[in-house]
């Protein structure tokens, strides 16, 4: 039968995603202006014309549309079709890992509220407490076969990130961590479970740091903080050497084993002591927005378990 047919699932799923997608930005949208995602119906944000139907089609009406509104013709927010393509992708691709069925539902609620976070994240430095609630919930029901590794993941998470925060905050004297983002991380470490929360913080870990690089090279060529730049290539080279010995199994020398780690610890230290003294000396936020690396470090889980 067609209904069983792969290809006929992958396309609607797809077209699924693209629509659901839409639907996101709007949650991300009026969560942020405050407004209901029900009523009004859609309207351009910048002239408040309510929009026409095939001034709704997910993607197809931002390339119609050339990118600006039919009214005002102001700019149409790139976010849009982003936010519509990425949740279609990941509607198809939680498809061929999963197929139909309850894991598949739950893991798509998850990886979408994580996705609707992280717009939040990127547009205003904010996310919705409740959507947070919401995603530690079916990050702990999608592990329903293990719900007491999940619980604890979450507590053991939210607690090493809250003990961070605390720390980072005393010795900068300003807010490097936000409150939102321990209970992201405590909804990621609930999905991920107890078990991985070395994967937990080590994806976000190098997702942070891939998000951060160009912010932190355009800081350096144009505050000329090359200390700064040398640090990082330093950090850079001891962390990468030491996940190759740890992971891939380079076999050497247990002193150059040895020697590998102490310099890692070093180049760490030394580099969050450099931070530190740089958030002290500005009021430009020095770490980007956390939310994208929790993100991807679900989706990147979701996919590979």
């Amino acid at each position: 039968m067609i209904l069983e047919n792969f290809w006929y699932q992958f396309i609607c799923v797809f077209i699924l995603g693209l629509i659901m997608g839409s639907f996101y930005n709007v949650v991300i949208i009026r969560t942020l202006s405050g407004e209901s995602i029900i009523y009004p119906e859609s309207k351009c944000p910048n002239c408040n014309t309510k929009l026409q139907w095939w001034e709704k089609i997910p993607v197809f009406s931002y390339l119609i549309l050339k990118g600006k509104c039919s009214y005002c013709h102001k700019p149409i927010d790139i976010m849009y079709p982003i936010v519509e393509i990425l949740t279609a992708i990941i509607y198809a691709i939680m498809y061929i890992k999963l197929g139909l069925c309850l894991k598949y539902l739950l893991a798509i609620i998850c990886i979408s509220i994580f996705l609707m976070l992280a717009g939040m994240d990127i547009k205003e430095k904010k996310i919705s407490n409740k959507l947070v609630y919401f995603s530690i919930i079916t990050s702990i029901l999608f592990n329903y076969n293990n719900l007491f590794d999940s619980i604890l993941g979450m507590f053991l998470g939210g607690l090493i990130i809250y003990t961070l925060r605390k720390i980072l905050n005393y010795i900068s004297k300003k807010e490097v961590i936000g409150e939102g983002d321990i209970y992201a991380i405590a909804s990621l470490s609930a999905l991920c479970g107890c078990k991985n929360l070395g994967y937990v913080f080590i994806s976000i870990l190098i997702f942070q740091l891939l998000f951060s690089l160009p912010t932190i090279i355009k800081r350096i060529f144009k505050e000329q903080k090359y200390v700064f730049g040398f640090l990082l290539i330093w950090f850079i080279t001891s962390y990468y050497l030491a996940f190759l010995v740890r992971y891939y199994f380079i076999y050497i020398s247990l002193f150059f084993n040895v020697l590998i780690f102490l310099n890692l610890i070093l180049s760490i230290l030394i580099l969050f002591k450099y931070l530190f003294s740089q958030i002290q000396s500005t009021s430009k936020p020095i770490i980007d927005a956390f939310l994208p690396s929790i993100f991807l470090s679900a989706f990147t889980y979701l996919y590979f378990i």
